[in-house]
């Protein structure tokens, strides 16, 4: 910081005063040139300022999240410490295993052929949806 100014936009004013860059360009630039030497404090700072973001800022996060071979960084989400043990629970589990279960509630017929039918259908095991049938009638009777 210098004389209460970040550096980036520091940066961004040479472009717009010197180089003769709009300002939303100017930006554009700055927040790319910072991303691709693996700093995301300027784009941290348009996020938190509810600056609209450029298609090509928006572009280079996805390729820097999808891990494109191309992009010197690759973004990964790593988790902080768990109190629990254990993988993470993927988020889409959740609706899965709901929508077993209401299929099963929905259904008539022999309960193992039910299971069978529902885990094909959602492409796991009988043995999941189950699980989920079992987990979501406990839920009901805690309520």
């Amino acid at each position: 910081m210098i004389d209460g100014l970040e550096l980036w936009d520091i940066e961004a004013e040479f472009y717009i005063r010197k180089r003769g860059l709009d300002p939303d360009e100017a930006r554009t630039l700055v927040i790319v040139r910072w991303m691709l030497h693996g700093n995301f404090d300027p784009l941290i700072a348009a996020i938190a300022a509810e600056q609209e973001l450029d298609e090509v800022v928006l572009g280079l996060l996805a390729m820097m999240l999808e891990g494109d071979i191309k992009m010197p960084f690759h973004l990964k989400a790593v988790p902080r410490r768990r109190r629990r043990r254990g993988r993470h629970k993927h988020p889409g589990n959740e609706i899965r295993d709901l929508v077993a279960s209401l299929l099963y509630e929905a259904n008539e017929g022999k309960s193992d052929e039910v299971f069978k039918r529902i885990g094909e259908a959602i492409g796991r095991s009988d043995r999941t949806v189950r699980q989920a049938v079992t987990a979501l009638r406990k839920q009901k009777h805690a309520k």
